[in-house]
């Protein structure tokens, strides 16, 4: 990393070059160094801290991480879903009112209209202290109709709906996603979808890489000798990801699942449709002080491998390592690289336009830039 850097690093990105030399990070991988010698009990809000940006959902894995390495493996309580379906939504939320309108308008929005995105943000009531259903809003808001209605007409045909709903919808958001289908339509490159959490042996399979590779292990994660990519698109409980296979699908995923979460669990075989059921979570353990989780959250899967050295109050962490869905999605030969090798080198505006639709469709966590020489530093990062 070099002096210019970020904190928490950031992608460099090279459009029309083919990988690995289009896309390097500098993230940097504070965590081993950080939590080696905490105490166990410390571990979720030290990571919750450190990950700012999606802190609930760093405490929710890594209390279940340290809970299952200390042999208390237990279901996660309903009140941590809860809360994990209402962090996702408000991460949601701000994504598409403050950030969409950036990356995929036609022409830049006057600063004003930023303000008053600001303004119908906080009046939403999933920002609010008290637990309060936010369906209104966001039929008002955005959808212009009934979630359930919406979310129906989703599920029977992501490409139709979309099409139709932004034709006939009022407001800005529909406006935003007509406005940007013609840069944001190109099919992306066919990439496994990661549900390595679906099975408990393949998880065990795929941990015991860490004892392989070693610090690889989080930088330069893969399943099955492959990359994979993560996403909202990409949850157990969502049917056929590979319909979703464009920038301009994967942002209508991203708004299906706020509509997911904004409504109550649906009764019987249904549960997972909608509301906290529909994200999944959990914990393994693998040896005594042992254990890895993962949570569903707003960007794709989380994963915490822990272990613990000493027992109950008194345990320590001996190794951490957090493996992040901008590791998988923004690997040097993963999803996004490979988009990267499909677009000019030189950008238009059009071309830029593309770029910014794909890295809001992908959303990582650190800021990018590209049309820049690397330097020393990161290209060996």
């Amino acid at each position: 990393m070099n002096g210019t850097e970020p904190l928490g690093g950031s992608l460099w990105l090279l459009p029309g070059q083919p990988c690995p030399q289009n896309l390097r990070s500098t993230r940097p991988d504070w965590v081993a160094r950080i939590t080696r010698g905490l105490p166990a009990g410390r571990l979720p809000a030290t990571l919750g801290s450190l990950f700012s940006l999606c802190g609930h959902a760093h405490i929710t894995c890594a209390g279940m991480a340290v809970d299952a390495a200390l042999g208390r493996d237990e279901p996660a309580p309903a009140v941590a879903c809860a809360q994990l379906a209402r962090q996702t939504l408000r991460e949601h939320l701000r994504r598409i009112w403050l950030d969409w309108p950036r990356q995929l308008a036609a022409v830049p929005m006057p600063e004003a209209r930023f303000d008053e995105a600001g303004r119908a943000l906080a009046q939403c009531p999933v920002f609010a202290p008290a637990e309060a259903d936010a369906a209104p809003w966001l039929e008002a808001q955005a959808l212009g109709m009934p979630l359930a209605s919406w979310l129906n007409a989703w599920e029977r045909d992501p490409v139709a709906w979309l099409t139709a709903w932004c034709r006939q919808a009022t407001g800005f958001l529909p406006q935003l996603m007509r406005a940007c289908r013609p840069v944001a339509s190109a099919t992306l490159p066919a990439m496994p979808p990661l549900r390595v959490h679906a099975d408990a042996d393949a998880l065990r399979t795929w941990a015991a890489r860490r004892h392989i590779d070693g610090a690889a292990f989080a930088r330069q994660p893969q399943w099955h000798g492959s990359c994979a990519e993560t996403g909202v698109w990409t949850r157990l409980n969502q049917t056929a990801p590979q319909r979703l296979n464009t920038p301009w699908l994967r942002l209508g995923a991203r708004l299906a699942e706020a509509v997911r979460l904004a409504l109550p669990a649906a009764p019987g075989p249904a549960a997972a449709r909608c509301g906290p059921a529909w994200l999944n979570l959990g914990a393994l353990p693998l040896a005594p002080g042992e254990a890895i989780a993962w949570v569903e959250m707003a960007r794709g899967l989380l994963m915490h491998h822990v272990q613990l050295e000493g027992q109950g109050d008194a345990a320590r962490v001996a190794a951490c390592q957090v493996i992040a869905p901008t590791e998988w999605n923004f690997h040097a030969d993963g999803a996004v690289a490979r988009a990267l090798e499909r677009l000019p080198k030189h950008l238009t505006v059009a071309g830029q336009r593309q770029l910014d639709a794909l890295m809001a469709a992908y959303d990582p966590c650190v800021p990018y830039k590209q049309d820049l020489q690397m330097p020393h530093e990161v290209a060996h990062a």
